[in-house]
């Protein structure tokens, strides 16, 4: 056993998941566990552990292309381009998107693109992630850093409307699943003064998407909603391929 594919849940970290799944498997107590590729906790799906030797190829297995099916809520904005962030802009009035500039919009993205590194991300400039200077509010003090990534398709799969009481719901309900400091409790009075007792409709369209490593799907919800001017988060995201590793691979 070289790869072992695990479904990493919302709320936990990748190493969360893999402690986890070491402590109910004693036999891989004192073996070297290392995960390929990273999953925001507020994404869930396909993880890579490579088990031993194998850990000395985890370069190849971040290499390999990922799917991902995500939703993209529009008329709000967050400073970490997901559910697990401060809103900083928000649109009370129902927003309404026509498919043709969905699909004009979209249609930008594809092929080999620039991809800003998310302000909360671990990417570390000058000695510090992201993440940090983020906190901090120095974000002004740095020039954030680009990547290029290749989005070999991206394509609506669905849409339906949420309202405000159902969005807050969620997001509480999945705040409640993550582990260690994140700024949870900030967040979440944040929310609740943005929505509690309001009576908002959002738009939510579904995407699959086939793409690089090191593509950051929450920042291509932000950026449709930058496009758009209405403003997007990630509402949800799942990997679902890495590779030729699939759910069919799953281990329990």
């Amino acid at each position: 056993m070289s790869v072992i594919v695990l479904n990493k849940p919302i709320g936990k970290t990748p190493l969360q998941t893999i402690e986890e799944y070491r402590l109910v498997h004693p036999e891989l107590t004192c073996v070297k566990l290392a995960y390929a590729g990273r999953l925001d906790p507020m994404a869930e799906g396909l993880l890579l552990v490579l088990v031993g030797e194998e850990c000395k190829k985890k370069k190849d297995y971040e290499n390999l292309s990922k799917i991902y099916e995500f939703e993209v809520l529009f008329g709000i904005s967050t400073d970490t381009f997901d559910v697990m962030g401060k809103i900083t802009k928000i649109n009370p009035q129902p927003v309404k998107i026509s498919a043709e500039e969905i699909h004009k919009v979209i249609k930008k993205y594809k092929g080999e693109i620039l991809q800003e590194y998310p302000p909360y991300s671990s990417l570390r400039v000058n000695g510090k992630p992201l993440f940090w200077w983020a906190r901090e509010n120095r974000l002004d003090e740095i020039k954030i850093p680009k990547k290029r990534i290749m989005i070999n398709e991206l394509g609506i799969m669905s849409n339906y409307q949420i309202t405000s009481k159902e969005l807050l719901k969620i997001v509480h309900k999945r705040m409640e699943k993550v582990m260690g400091d994140f700024r949870q409790k900030e967040i979440l009075q944040v929310w609740d003064k943005k929505l509690k007792d309001r009576n908002f409709r959002f738009s939510v369209l579904s995407f699959k998407i086939i793409c690089s490593s090191g593509t950051y799907v929450r920042s291509i919800a932000n950026k449709m909603g930058e496009d758009l001017r209405i403003g997007a988060i990630a509402l949800s995201i799942k990997r679902t391929k890495i590779g030729k590793f699939s759910i069919l691979n799953l281990k329990s």
